[in-house]
């Protein structure tokens, strides 16, 4: 099964300092590649169910990936099962951060420094609001499903191919072949 999903909001300004992750920490997450192949777990526990296989920020600033499910593995079959029967059908990345700890003037500091993601998970709900798989394609299927919500107004997903030259031209500088999974490239 291949899930395309917001991984994360749109960043942070870049002069923020705290755990959540800046505008510039999310482009450098896409541009590094850093998100390849980063374990997909559910519910941030238990063995890998798959990996990620490319990311992309959205034209809101979100971060999307591209996720593949090993269902031939007992893992990987559960997790995509949850996610066609709309049980996990949210995301919520998991990172590290590195905090310094300074007194300066008699007063104590914490400066937010690097911020690594270890796992990306499929969950029932997620810690960040909008995060949620927008749709997933079965391996032995030609039809993706798009997954719409309620209470959207304005589907992430539409939004993704409302300029539709845009984004073939995003795909093919980033050589990204796996996004025509999802029909986009």
């Amino acid at each position: 099964m291949h899930i395309l999903g917001v991984c994360n909001p749109s960043g942070e300004d870049n002069s923020y300092n705290g755990l959540y992750l800046t505008k510039s920490e999310l482009q450098h997450i896409c541009d590094s590649g850093e998100f390849k192949n980063v374990p997909v777990l559910t519910e941030h526990g238990g063995a890998s169910c798959g990996t990620v296989v490319s990311a992309f920020l959205d034209n809101t600033g979100q971060l999307n990936a591209i996720m593949e499910i090993d269902e031939t593995q007992a893992i990987g079959a559960i997790a995509a099962g949850f996610v066609r029967d709309g049980i996990n059908q949210e995301l919520s990345l998991g990172y590290s951060v590195d905090v310094t700890h300074s007194n300066e003037n008699g007063s104590k500091q914490k400066t937010a420094g690097r911020k690594k993601i270890m796992e990306v998970s499929l969950v029932n709900q997620g810690a960040r609001d909008k995060c949620y798989v927008l749709a997933y394609e079965d391996a032995n299927s030609a039809r993706t499903k798009f997954i719409e919500r309620k209470d959207e107004v304005h589907s992430p997903v539409k939004s993704l191919c409302i300029d539709e030259d845009s984004l073939k031209n995003a795909v093919q500088s980033k050589d990204l072949k796996d996004w025509a999974v999802f029909g986009i490239a």
